[in-house]
């Protein structure tokens, strides 16, 4: 029997994932207010979590506990990732956009944001959706170059 599993689906609360992390219901809020994380919310406010937050979460716990990154740390590692490059290449509407100077926060934190994203749902984005793997944050942040590269050669 094939199972069709998507990732990005909602379907965890915030107390299953909070117990499933061993994390406080608390520190899930305080990574949502942060930036880090973009739980799906429901009509009634409901907190909704997909199995690709769980793990973005769960990076995000290795990167504090054994690795010694505060919260800010991880912001401005995840405002690395040039977002640019998954939406069509650096552009005018890029140049303009706030997350391009940005060099504290995820774009998908920013407030004011550039024509690309105005109107664009970031939960579904391939910016927030980029493979997460901790353990090799810099292929997180590049490896979509690697393949691109390849193809050229």
């Amino acid at each position: 029997m094939d199972i069709d599993i998507n990732i990005y689906e909602p379907v965890l609360t915030i107390g299953t994932v909070a117990k499933k992390l061993d994390i406080s219901v608390q520190t899930l809020r305080l990574y949502e207010q942060e930036g880090l994380i973009l739980p799906f919310k429901t009509a009634t406010g409901r907190r909704m979590y997909s199995l690709h937050d769980v793990e973005r979460l769960r990076c995000i716990r290795i990167s504090i506990k054994d690795h010694g990154i505060n919260l800010q740390g991880i912001k401005r590692l995840i405002a690395m990732v040039p977002c640019w490059e998954f939406k069509g290449g650096l552009d005018n509407q890029c140049r303009n956009c706030p997350a391009y100077y940005e060099a504290d926060r995820p774009c998908w934190s920013i407030a004011q944001v550039g024509e690309k994203c105005k109107l664009e749902d970031c939960r579904t984005c391939p910016v927030y959706r980029i493979e997460v793997n901790c353990q090799k944050i810099k292929e997180v942040i590049y490896g979509h170059r690697k393949e691109s590269d390849s193809e050229t050669k």
